[in-house]
């Protein structure tokens, strides 16, 4: 029998009852809970935001530590505030030009899913405009263009599928071997229905205006550039665990014991907020010490050393962001088994409830089966 309290809406007497079937329920869905395969695919969702957050940094890299043509990283996820379908991040020349761009990290089988995401994206921008003029750049938009940026494997299939599907996108490829970014033209090995030329090569020139930069030196520039990762290590779509990673950055060893003081946290996600106003800054603190204090990795420190202690026997990175990455799976795990036996609860509370009803009117009911 499980020593657990009935909800209210259990009646008297039927205490011993509920908590007999409930019992029974939680351990039949446990039983066949599939822990190894669900803590399998968590881990596969770090490595996939990882990922995405590693090519975003070597998209934008140039555009940090220099200006091609111009252009310089203004920041990442444009219009992440008003909640709708966004870029990855937005570069800008004080020309009045824009660049929106998309990190792709993997592709589906079909690349189409892919352009048509980045069409939507595209409408959203080009409707908020005005919004984008004011609470960020503060000018005039004088021309906008959009990018996908993807690892040279996925390259041609992104490039082609924008061809067939006569969407203007421009491909940048990251070859993550040896830290370039560059523009890959993409040939397709016919020329599309829908290009506005009967020439070959006037076809080729439309090939050309569609998949380059309207600035040509910006094509040059980006012809194979040097880049490298570590720019974004706060991205606030990203799943908590990613985040976290942040206070590993930020953390210190008093004596034998691994901590971390708001401050420091704050410093390291100003210095890597990719252009957060302060009170984002603060909001994002707040959010990653209560998230770390919910999985157990963070935890209040009655020393003056230090503000929060992470909860590790292990002070190294790598050690600290594996104990991290655990921590988070375990969590989520036990999240999903508290769904199971909440589940168990309103079930069998529901089941009762209908039992005494029927009951009541003299109609027996079979006894309540747990599957």
């Amino acid at each position: 029998m499980t020593n657990v309290d009935p909800p209210e809406s259990v009646s008297k007497g039927q205490e011993t009852k509920y908590r007999g079937l409930y019992g029974k329920c939680v351990e039949h869905k446990l039983e066949g809970f599939p822990e190894q395969s669900k803590s399998e695919n968590l881990r596969e969702e770090i490595n996939v935001q990882s990922q995405h957050r590693k090519l975003i940094s070597y998209s934008i890299f140039p555009f940090v530590q220099g200006r091609p043509a111009g252009y310089k990283f203004f920041t990442a996820e444009p219009l992440e505030e008003l909640g709708v379908p966004n870029f990855d991040f937005l570069l800008w020349n004080l020309d009045g030009k824009v660049i929106f761009g998309e990190a792709k990290s993997s592709v589906p089988a079909s690349a189409d899913t892919v352009v048509n995401q980045l069409k939507e994206r595209k409408q959203i921008a080009e409707n908020h405009k005005e919004h984008l003029e004011e609470e960020y750049l503060g000018s005039e938009i004088d021309h906008m263009e959009f990018v996908v940026s993807t690892y040279v494997n996925h390259g041609d299939k992104i490039a082609k599928a924008i061809i067939e599907e006569g969407a203007e996108f421009i491909t940048w490829v990251v070859d993550a071997h040896h830290d370039e970014l560059w523009i890959r033209q993409a040939r397709p090995t016919s020329f599309p229905d829908n290009l506005e030329a009967d020439e070959p090569d006037a076809m080729l020139q439309e090939l050309d205006r569609r998949h380059t930069h309207d600035v040509s030196a910006l094509n040059g520039e980006l012809d194979r550039v040097t880049t490298s990762f570590g720019q974004t290590d706060v991205l606030p779509t990203a799943i908590i665990v990613d985040q976290l990673r942040v206070v590993v950055q930020a953390r210190r060893v008093e004596g034998r014991h691994p901590c971390v003081d708001r401050t420091g946290i704050e410093s390291y996600v100003s210095s890597s907020s990719l252009n957060y106003s302060e009170e984002r800054v603060a909001a994002i603190v707040d959010n990653l010490i209560e998230a770390g204090k919910r999985i157990n990795f963070l935890s209040e420190w009655d020393d003056e050393r230090a503000d929060l202690k992470v909860v590790s026997n292990y002070t190294a990175k790598d050690d600290l962001e594996q104990i991290l990455e655990d921590k988070w799976v375990n969590w989520r795990i036990e999240d999903m088994k508290d769904d199971l036996r909440e589940g168990c609860e309103e079930r069998i509370a529901a089941e009762l409830g209908r039992q005494k009803q029927l009951n009541e009117f003299g109609v027996d009911l079979p006894e309540i089966k747990v599957e």
